[in-house]
């Protein structure tokens, strides 16, 4: 996590659309680890685990974050584990072995 102070403009990227979100004092609101863009630094967060202990480890999943708030905070309307999850296996085997991933030269 990075924390941005100060005045002037600030450059986000993210996977799909934003979704601001306001939350008022106490409200709360729970999301996947994924998804948070950026919030404001009154934001109360924490992050837990959902499910079990197995399925958190293995399969990355499980995780989600709570916000409190008062404050805002940018959501990403896609997740990019779901789309490494359904990239990946499309992804060309290299000449390797057969591990997956893409090869390429950079010079001439």
């Amino acid at each position: 996590m990075l924390r941005a102070a100060g005045s002037g403009l600030r450059v986000l990227s993210s996977y799909g659309a934003l979704h601001p979100m306001g939350l008022a004092a106490g409200e709360k609101h729970s999301v996947d680890t994924g998804h948070p863009v950026a919030f404001s630094a009154n934001l109360g967060f924490q992050a837990r685990r959902v499910g079990g202990l197995k399925s958190t480890l293995f399969s990355g999943e499980g995780l989600v974050v709570d916000l409190t708030g008062p404050g805002r905070v940018l959501l990403q309307t896609r997740s990019t584990d779901a789309f490494l999850s359904w990239l990946i296996p499309k992804l060309p085997l290299s000449g390797d072995g057969g591990s997956r991933g893409a090869s390429f030269k950079l010079d001439g």
